[in-house]
């Protein structure tokens, strides 16, 4: 009995030395929930706001639906320019290990048909382009809105561009929004990092046993 705390420390040291013995990363993807603003983001800030709610309104100005942050205490609004048939983007280069990329996104239609606002997020990586949300005013109709809708795509290792825009398509007037919000990569150790650490616990295995052995049978 009195050789579990040893034991523990032991493992709790091999663990550590093994995740510091791994390869350091370039920074992975920051700030998904919006609460620094734009820091992190390739971004015009003037189209760039964040809320702490934000309200869809139908053609009269009437409020239809709330959003509320599904992360942290903020959420992202992107807006585009009038008469932005090119989309506004915003976007976010980041280098991984692999592991898993999610977050929210949802479409609040400002104006109607023929008019067709649009909204799209995709990711840009070593296989292509994938992409994880689109909406616009044809699919929810005039005025119309989507609820949150979640997303997650499994990465391998690479560096991938996160791009996320909105276009206000060809007139002056009732601009579409793009609601952004709960970003994250979870990431997972590559092959070499789990390696070393199933190394560090083999060793500290054989070392425990030796010294089992020797306080069993003393010289």
């Amino acid at each position: 009995m009195a050789l579990r705390r040893p034991i523990v420390a032991s493992l709790a040291a091999a663990f550590a030395a093994a995740v510091l013995a791994a390869p350091a990363q370039a920074a992975t993807f920051q700030n998904g929930s919006f609460e620094d603003i734009v820091s992190n983001w390739t971004a015009d800030p003037s189209l760039v706001q964040t809320f702490t709610e934000f309200n869809h309104r139908n053609e009269a100005g009437e409020v239809t639906y709330t959003y509320l942050p599904v992360d942290g205490l903020l959420l992202g609004v992107l807006t585009a320019p009038y008469e932005a048939d090119t989309p506004f983007v915003i976007s976010q280069t980041f280098t991984t290990v692999g592991g898993l990329f999610s977050g929210w996104a949802a479409f609040s239609g400002g104006d109607a048909l023929p008019w067709n606002d649009a909204a799209f997020v995709r990711l840009v990586g070593p296989g292509g382009i994938v992409n994880l949300f689109t909406s616009d005013i044809a699919g929810v109709g005039d005025y119309g809105h989507t609820p949150w809708n979640p997303f997650s795509v499994v990465l391998a290792a690479g560096t991938y561009t996160f791009e996320a825009g909105v276009s206000n398509a060809s007139d002056p007037f009732d601009p579409s929004f793009l609601i952004l919000d709960g970003i994250t990569l979870a990431e997972v150790p590559e092959p070499g990092t789990w390696a070393l650490m199933l190394t560090g616990f083999f060793g500290l295995g054989a070392a425990l046993r030796r010294r089992r052995a020797r306080a069993l049978n003393p010289a």
